[in-house]
């Protein structure tokens, strides 16, 4: 029983396998590698420092009153005045 799909199987694993390798070579990276390898594009070192310290922000368990200063200065909106009496809807 197996064996009358095994044809189907081998047609959909080489468009997945296609598809693949078509949205690799358009990413960034992938990009990079397809232009090495047809020699548009040079190998350079990497000069990224992985494993550097970076400068972080003191960390703080403050969330909410910290937003609250962040947005303290931010217009408010507010209702100018309550409607009389409520809507009325049709039956």
């Amino acid at each position: 029983m197996f064996n009358y799909m095994v044809q189907t199987l081998v047609v959909g694993g080489l468009i997945a396998t296609i598809v693949f390798v078509a949205a690799f070579a358009s990413e960034g990276r992938g990009r990079r590698v397809v232009r090495i390898l047809l020699g548009a594009e040079e190998r350079r070192p990497v000069r990224e420092h992985l494993f550097d310290e970076i400068e972080r922000p003191e960390a703080t368990l403050d969330v909410v009153g910290e937003l609250g200063r962040e947005t303290a200065s931010l217009p408010t909106v507010t209702m100018r005045h309550a409607p009389a009496q409520p809507a009325r809807h049709r039956a």
